[in-house]
C-alpha cells in the first residue's frame, strides 16, 4: 500500500521548469527547448497549474504567470533557450555551384541567432545554385540560392502552340533562363518574334492564345 501511495505521490508531482516546458512546446514550433534559472515570487501549490501564461519573453529572461485552481496566480521568472535546425555549408562553395546533399550539413542553433530567412530542410536546398560564394559553416538562407535553370538564357527550346483542336511546334531561342511552371520570355526563330510561354517539366515552352 506504501509503494502504492508513493508512486501515486510521484506520478502527481510537478516542477515550474516542466509546466514552463511543456507550455512552451505545445505552443512553439522549436524543436529544443530549455528551461532554468527558475525563480518562483511565492511559495507554488502543489496541485499542477491550469494555465501558463507568457508575461515577458519567452526567451532569454523570461517571466510567465502560473495560474492555479481558485483564481490563485504566482509569477515565475526563468531563463528560457530554445534552438532549431539550420542547414550549413560543410566547406567553402562557391557562386554558381550546384548545391549536392554532401555540401552541406544540419546543425541545431539558438533560435535568436538564426538569420531570417534561414534554411531547415537540405532537401530544399539541394540542387539549387549559389547566388555568391560562402565560406565553410555559413548558415543558408533563401537569399543566397536560387532554382536551377531548366532552361538557360540563348538556349534553343522548342516552342509548343497549342489550341483546343491544334497542337504546332516551332523552333525557338530562350530570351533569359527559364524555370518550371513560371513565364519566360522566347523568340520564335521561324517569323522572329519574341513571345512569352510557360517551361513546363520537359523544357518546352507553351504557348496558348
Amino acid at each position: 500500500m506504501t509503494a502504492i501511495v508513493l508512486a501515486l505521490a510521484l506520478v502527481s508531482a510537478w516542477t515550474p521548469e516542466a509546466a514552463i516546458r511543456d507550455y512552451l512546446v505545445q505552443s512553439y514550433p522549436w524543436p529544443e527547448i530549455e528551461v532554468k534559472q527558475v525563480v518562483a515570487e511565492a511559495g507554488l501549490p502543489k496541485s499542477r497549474p491550469v494555465e501558463v501564461l507568457t508575461e515577458r519573453g519567452p526567451l532569454g529572461r523570461a517571466s510567465f504567470i502560473l495560474r492555479f485552481a481558485g483564481e490563485r496566480e504566482v509569477r515565475v521568472r526563468a531563463y528560457v533557450t530554445a534552438r532549431d535546425r539550420v542547414v550549413r555549408t560543410k566547406r567553402p562553395l562557391y557562386r554558381g555551384t550546384v548545391i549536392r546533399s554532401t555540401d552541406v550539413y544540419t546543425a541545431m542553433m539558438d533560435v535568436r541567432r538564426i538569420p531570417k530567412g534561414a534554411i531547415s530542410d537540405p532537401k530544399s536546398v539541394t540542387g539549387m545554385v549559389l547566388k555568391r560564394s560562402l565560406p565553410a559553416d555559413t548558415t543558408l538562407t533563401e537569399a543566397m540560392a536560387r532554382e536551377k535553370p531548366l532552361i538557360r538564357k540563348g538556349q534553343r527550346i522548342t516552342i509548343m502552340y497549342e489550341t483546343p483542336s491544334l497542337r504546332v511546334t516551332a523552333p525557338g531561342v530562350a530570351r533569359e533562363d527559364g524555370y518550371p511552371e513560371r513565364e519566360i520570355s522566347v523568340m520564335n526563330l521561324t517569323s522572329r518574334k519574341t513571345i512569352t510561354g510557360i517551361v513546363d517539366e520537359r523544357g518546352i515552352v507553351s504557348v496558348r492564345p
